[in-house]
């Protein structure tokens, strides 16, 4: 429903007010909220191994393809028993992430059957395309490959029931950042198989002191710490690594998943939809819509709730057959949502927290929608315009940016 430029008007008086209250609350808890901040777990901005996967950028697969695969290497010749160990089942969602040349995704589709789903997760085109052709080459039409950013699997909520970690983990740049968009994409109860290089000093090659960062220790803690429960580990089975199993809580309420399996293909990761080919009132070609945002999660480490709303529209047209330039979508941020607006380092100055938005504003705006800040919130909340992120423009006011797109025919959709 459209509501009139009146009705908008007043509604923005009132979150004026709302944010001069919200101004005088944050001065007045100030410590108390830079005390917790220093107690927060801040995930990486940095890589914590700047470089390690340059050779990936563009590899010689063949070359790979005899590193990985070859008889020297353990976990090729202890293949079968670390599938057996992973106890998969057929109908399970395997992501192999870090799946190079697709040894795992291949042997994982196998078991999970024509019923289950591998999706072979990687940062490099040439790895996937690799994959896809010897899957189709051996008849295996389970097997997703997945363009994954070097911070994320970019995987849809709360698909997975079993991720497989395999010689990759010290791979990550990001580890913390990965391991939380892993923990949206695995289901509640589902497991995370980590199986990485033991890393002793006095006992290990020089090679692997040098190449691999942390020890088993090391990289237990940085995982627990991302909300995993270490469950089970495989001994005796591998010489040169480990074989650790995680397990994400389960939700005692959450209730099996049942039917079509919910999809992400425009916003990757990000408002999962369910394929209603036949239902009513699907996205119009040429709809325009403004989403008013004023409020944060719940879950201050969790994108803004509206912004997944944002995401499952664009997803829903998808699913409609629509491409995201058929819609025209404006998100305008104020109140508790201007820091949203704000750049990596200048959210995590104010807050002291990595920017948990930035991923999916960055996916939004690449499907071509129009993010806007309110330049009166941005004053009132004492932020440098400066310090706006590149995809963000700036508005005279939130009132204003609404009455004027409501004037030019856009929905208004309140998201707070």
């Amino acid at each position: 429903m459209v509501e009139t430029t009146t009705s908008v008007t007043q509604f923005w008086l009132t979150c004026s007010l709302a944010d001069w209250e919200y101004t005088m609350i944050r001065i007045l808890c100030g410590l108390t909220l830079a005390s917790l901040a220093c107690l927060a777990v801040v995930a990486q901005e940095k890589s914590v191994k700047p470089g390690i996967n340059d050779p990936f950028k563009s590899p010689d697969v063949e070359k790979f393809v005899k590193t990985f695969e070859g008889e020297s290497r353990e976990i090729f010749t202890e293949r079968n028993k670390v599938v057996e160990a992973c106890e998969l089942k057929p109908g399970m969602v395997v992501a192999d992430i870090g799946a190079g040349t697709g040894l795992y995704s291949r042997l994982f589709a196998k078991a999970v059957g024509p019923n289950g789903q591998v999706f072979a997760v990687d940062i490099a085109p040439k790895f996937l395309e690799h994959i896809q052709k010897t899957s189709r080459d051996a008849g295996l039409k389970n097997v997703t490959p997945v363009l994954c950013n070097p911070d994320s699997v970019d995987l849809p909520p709360n698909s997975v029931d079993v991720a497989f970690i395999c010689d990759t983990y010290h791979h990550f740049e990001f580890p913390e950042k990965t391991m939380l968009s892993l923990d949206r994409a695995l289901k509640p109860g589902g497991r995370v198989i980590v199986i990485d290089f033991h890393r002793i000093p006095g006992t290990s090659s020089d090679w692997v002191l040098n190449h691999v960062r942390a020890g088993q220790d090391v990289v237990e803690k940085e995982i627990a710490s991302c909300g995993f429960k270490k469950t089970d580990e495989v001994k005796n089975l591998l010489r040169e690594n480990y074989f650790i199993i995680f397990t994400k809580p389960a939700k005692a309420d959450a209730p099996p998943a049942k039917g079509p399996k919910p999809v992400t293909p425009v916003v990757a990761g990000y408002g999962a939809v369910v394929p209603t080919p036949d239902a009513a009132e699907p996205p119009a070609k040429g709809s325009k819509v403004v989403f008013d945002v004023t409020a944060v999660a719940k879950d201050a480490a969790k994108p803004l709730p509206a912004l997944e709303r944002v995401a499952t529209l664009l997803n829903l047209a998808g699913v409609s057959g629509l491409k995201p330039s058929e819609l025209e979508i404006v998100v305008v941020l104020h109140g508790d949502a201007t820091s949203a607006a704000l750049d990596d380092a200048a959210y995590k100055e104010h807050t002291g927290r990595v920017h948990p938005h930035a991923d999916l504003m960055k996916k939004l705006k690449d499907a071509g929608v129009k993010f806007l800040v309110c330049g009166q919130s941005l004053a009132r909340k004492g932020y440098d315009p400066k310090q706006v992120r590149g995809e963000v423009s700036i508005a005279s006011s939130a009132v204003t940016a609404v009455a004027n797109l409501q004037t030019r025919g856009f929905a208004y959709i309140p998201a707070h």
